[in-house]
């Protein structure tokens, strides 16, 4: 039996498919550029994190040295003089800092950096709060252990918790190396929202090696991280080594290669100028990134 199809019937039904074809691609793209943006948002945010625990380690080595428990010996090394204002000179200028046992020579030790309801250093960094400093040893000596802990203690309305952990371990050349370990981590941003952070990294000194301060020291960092909020989560790679000088608060180069899903992107920050942005590039799209510090 032959059936005659009703021609206003058939064009409503391609009109019907036609419609859903369109709605499912523009369903996809949306998708797409969702996630990517996305990736632009956890990327650009998760360059921050970095930027604000390496001010924990510039804050905890530089009152160390002020405190006496940097190094357990200064034989071979020289002393700079050098009084300029850079990321290490500036950081403990206005917290009071204290010891326990007061006596410098006797480990385990306690050190509490405390900004209180917080103070600006000269190179601009607003820092409110408490720094907990459990140690083992001496800051530059190998083998020592050094665990940090935050009480309400914020980077320019950026509040951190979680574990800090050092650990020195001799170099090549005499210098000085630290892993790090941050576990735990949070970050609280200015506008209350909360992300979390953990991270590996070994900071190589590259420079300063052979004197006894740290305000001239110079650190190539490598490792990898992963950050996360709203559900989402973002992992990261050092493929550059980071460089961070005693001149300047934020690193000066080096790249990070991150992935969100099945998106990748780069960081890039820059080629040895001091200045607070980076440069990031997710599907062919590149923005600038204006670190915290």
């Amino acid at each position: 039996m032959k059936t005659n199809l009703n021609p206003f019937r058939t064009g409503i039904l391609m009109a019907a498919m036609l419609l859903c074809t369109i709605s499912c691609k523009k369903d996809s793209t949306s998708s797409q550029t969702a996630d990517e943006q996305t990736t632009v948002d956890l990327a650009s945010s998760s360059t921050g994190a970095e930027s604000l625990y390496d001010d924990a380690f510039d804050v905890v080595v530089q009152s160390s040295e002020e405190s006496g428990i940097s190094t357990s010996s200064t034989t071979g090394l020289t002393t700079n003089s050098t009084q300029s204002v850079n990321a290490y000179t500036a950081v403990s200028a206005c917290a009071v800092v204290t010891l326990s046992p007061q006596d410098p020579s006797v480990f385990p030790k306690t050190m509490t950096i405390d900004y209180g309801t917080g103070c600006t250093s000269v190179n601009g960094v607003t820092r409110k709060g408490k720094l907990t400093v459990n140690l083992l040893g001496k800051v530059r000596t190998p083998g020592s252990v050094i665990s940090v802990t935050f009480d309400n203690y914020s980077v320019n309305g950026y509040t951190l918790t979680g574990t800090y952990a050092l650990t020195p371990v001799v170099a090549g050349g005499g210098g000085i190396n630290y892993n790090i370990a941050i576990t735990n981590g949070s970050i609280t941003l200015p506008t209350g929202v909360v992300y979390t952070y953990s991270a590996t990294e070994t900071f190589t000194q590259t420079g300063g090696i052979g004197t006894s301060t740290v305000t001239d020291d110079t650190y190539s960092i490598t490792g990898s991280f992963s950050y996360g909020g709203n559900g989402n989560s973002i992992t990261g790679t050092v493929t550059t080594p980071l460089i961070r000088t005693a001149d300047c608060k934020n690193i000066t180069m080096g790249t990070i290669a991150f992935t969100y899903k099945n998106i990748n992107g780069t960081l890039d920050f820059g080629t040895g100028d001091c200045d607070n942005t980076a440069t990031l590039k997710v599907a062919g799209k590149t923005s600038t990134v204006t670190l915290p510090r």
